[in-house]
């Protein structure tokens, strides 16, 4: 597998995600449903994968920019907290009011439950101009990430239609994190990457059922016969199943006994993959980096964020399987 690192750009990776939104975090204490809650803490700040990735590659040491599409008094605010994080961002502008989701997590029990908002209607005169964006932007950084679900309004081939467009890019290598139809028709367009919870890979490629590896490692096969040459499978726990060509498949897994919230921790492990392999590592470095960069995220309430000390301490925490777990 060659993801090979090329000449110094302008940004380490281009963080598109067409669904922003207000992302609020409440921690409460319990959580009774068919009841009134009461929240310790409430925090509120600009969210969406492709956000929450741009604010892990800035917290990584990274240079990212952020692109988009926001709209309304929502999107007023995300711009906003983008400056105020100093996230790099070109977003578009759009009629309808941006969505908002929320986390609830439980202090000190290690539950998380997230509620989405599926977005607001989007014109194609907005979504025409993110995707020029993207063109105008693509030879400024040797990865581009293509991730979240889209607003309602978009077709499911719309990040199909951005890879076509900018997959000749010299130096460019296209990442995408969905699911369903946009995710299978982005693949026949020709990504270069793949990063899905085993959830979404199942639901996409093996008709929902229970997982296998034998099935990852054939699905693989296929999918590099389109052009792809990387595909990560997180599990949580279980750590993430890492296929590459021209490699054996094995497993990154970093022990965490605690956590606060489980939230955004894939977005957090492609920004340390994606910097990793920008920065030279081995594909097994730079996933164990990126393992224990969301091992660090675990440890913070919001997405994307994590300090330096967290992500030294569970580098150490964080292994290798080969063989091993192929035979379990």
């Amino acid at each position: 597998m060659s993801l090979a690192v090329g000449p110094e750009m302008d940004y380490d990776i281009l963080a598109v995600s067409p669904n922003a939104a207000i992302d609020s975090y409440y921690l409460l204490s319990d959580l009774a449903i068919g009841s009134v809650n009461r929240a310790e803490k409430a925090l509120h700040t600009a969210g969406g994968k492709g956000i929450n990735l741009a604010r892990a590659v800035r917290a990584l040491g990274g240079k990212v920019l952020s692109l988009g599409i926001v709209g309304g008094h929502t999107g007023q605010f995300i711009i906003e907290e983008l400056q105020r994080e100093h996230i790099p961002n070109d977003m578009v502008w759009a009629k309808n009011e941006t969505r908002r989701s929320s986390t609830l997590i439980l202090s000190g029990q290690m539950q998380t439950t997230v509620v989405l908002d599926s977005g607001t209607s989007v014109e194609p005169e907005a979504a025409d101009i993110l995707i020029r964006r993207i063109q105008d932007y693509a030879s400024q950084a040797p990865y581009l990430v293509l991730t979240g679900s889209l607003p309602p309004t978009l077709p499911s081939h719309y990040y199909a239609d951005i890879v076509q467009r900018v997959k000749n890019q010299p130096n460019l290598e296209i990442c995408v994190d969905c699911s369903g139809e946009a995710l299978r028709l982005a693949v026949e367009a020709g990504v270069q990457v793949i990063k899905v919870n085993f959830m979404e890979f199942q639901a996409t490629f093996t008709a929902g059922e229970s997982w296998n590896l034998s099935s990852a490692i054939d699905t693989f096969a296929w999918l590099e016969k389109k052009g792809l040459k990387l595909l990560v499978i997180t599990m949580g726990r279980q750590g993430a199943y890492i296929f590459a060509s021209g490699m054996a498949p094995f497993r990154v897994i970093t022990q965490v006994e605690k956590w606060v919230s489980t939230a955004g921790a894939g977005d957090t492990f492609m920004a340390g993959m994606l910097l990793g392999l920008g920065r030279g590592y081995s594909l097994e470095a730079a996933t164990c980096y990126a393992s224990a960069a969301a091992a660090a995220q675990l440890q913070q309430v919001v997405c994307g964020r994590l300090n330096q000390e967290d992500l030294d301490y569970y580098l150490p925490a964080t292994r290798i399987e080969r063989a091993s777990f192929l035979e379990k």
